[in-house]
């Protein structure tokens, strides 16, 4: 029997999920999420660094979805040791890594983080581009700034640009300036809730409909700033059709350069985007999006969409 307390209105909204097999999500909730990490080669080249956990008996196996990512076994407490404090190797989940990877920034692109704290996709990013080209990372938090300018230093970003501003207001001073923005945008979190438990005895339907309305401004803001031809992807690590296909929908029928195109992630396992939901139909196109769930992976859940701007 489940030892998750799970608010009634958050069992009546997931039984009304195409797809969602609740034994297996509970199952999932019930779990510790697997400790992974990327390597970090701004500092130093892949190998060394793997060689120098394995000289430490880390046994670990690489993430088929993304570059420079693996999966610690047998327990160990990565946190610890000294390849993290020192910056060679940042935590991250494995499907966590999935967004950076569908948007593949390139050395010398111009690239938005537009919710960026604490730094696991800004960095992911930044590495993927190699030092070369400009990357904005913002966010509205000072506070949380705190922790992203932290994770940038330790593991050796030089070319970003921290930025601290509502991401709605981004396109009055860079309106149609990058080649690629991410929007991991602020969710319910459906998806992590072997993080905390509290998520499910707290949930809210009002808290998604406001959270929904909120991640729409936030994705027209930046499609706004993408240059024409330019990549956009929309993440969350919920499960709710509210703030995921709905969101999307919305820029699609506002926009008609927004287009979606599909992912390949070879070896994440996912499940077609929501295109019917609640007597309501969405574009057709949605079918391209990647609905992800905890059981999915035995990691977190996920939601990403990759749109283009046409132009």
């Amino acid at each position: 029997m489940s030892k998750l307390i799970m608010s009634d209105d958050l069992r009546r909204y997931l039984d009304l999920i195409p797809d969602l097999d609740l034994e297996l999500l509970l199952e999932a909730y019930e779990r510790p999420l697997p400790e992974a990490f990327r390597t970090n080669t701004l500092k130093l080249p892949e190998e060394e660094i793997l060689q120098r956990l394995r000289d430490k008996g880390i046994e670990f196996r690489p993430i088929p979805w993304a570059r420079y990512g693996y999966q610690a076994e047998g327990g160990v407490e990565l946190g610890t040791t000294l390849e993290h404090m020192a910056g060679l190797i940042y935590l991250q989940g494995p499907v966590s890594m999935a967004p950076v990877e569908a948007l593949d920034p390139k050395p010398g692109e111009t690239v938005l983080d537009m919710c960026a704290a604490p730094g696991s996709k800004t960095t992911q990013i930044a590495q993927l581009m190699k030092g070369e080209g400009v990357l904005v990372a913002n966010d509205i938090s000072y506070e949380r700034v705190k922790a992203l300018s932290s994770n940038i230093q330790k593991i050796g970003v030089l070319n970003v640009v921290v930025t601290v501003m509502d991401g709605r207001r981004l396109p009055r001073y860079v309106k149609e300036t990058f080649d690629k923005v991410l929007i991991d945008a602020p969710c319910s979190s459906l998806g992590i809730i072997s993080k905390d438990w509290g998520v499910a005895k707290s949930w809210s339907y009002r808290v998604v409909e406001r959270l929904s309305r909120l991640q729409a401004q936030l994705l027209r803001a930046g499609f706004e700033t993408l240059k024409p031809g330019g990549t956009l992807i929309y993440s969350t690590c919920t499960l709710t059709v509210e703030e995921n296909e709905m969101v999307v929908d919305k820029l699609l029928k506002e926009r008609s350069d927004a287009v979606i195109k599909p992912i390949n992630l070879p070896g994440l396992k996912h499940r077609h985007g929501v295109t019917e939901w609640n007597n309501l139909r969405f574009d057709p196109s949605l079918k391209h999006t990647l609905r992800i769930m905890p059981y999915d992976n035995w990691a977190e859940g996920f939601y990403i969409a990759r749109i283009v701007k046409e132009g």
